[in-house]
């Protein structure tokens, strides 16, 4: 996941990659609980209609939540940590 810019709107623009990028058709941020969440819907082939549901937690600069592969009807947790800038 990349995001690239968060809007005073609440959209986001954002990136989603599997090694290749895979095209997200919706992507928005708002507070929930004292959290930044971030929800992001994929629309490519192989995950139509698939969403991750995530929480930013700044004291450990990740992104966790959960992800629903809508093909199979399962949702997984998982956990994104910062790649160190170069």
């Amino acid at each position: 996941v990349h995001v690239r810019d968060v809007k005073s709107d609440g959209s986001v623009d954002a990136g989603y990659f599997n090694p290749n990028e895979i095209n997200i058709s919706e992507s928005r941020v708002s507070l929930w609980k004292g959290l930044v969440k971030l929800f992001i819907k994929l629309q490519d082939k192989g995950y139509p209609g698939s969403t991750y549901t995530l929480y930013y937690y700044a004291e450990k600069d990740v992104l966790a939540g959960f992800y629903y592969q809508a093909a199979i009807g399962q949702t997984y947790e998982v956990v994104f940590i910062r790649k160190p800038s170069r």
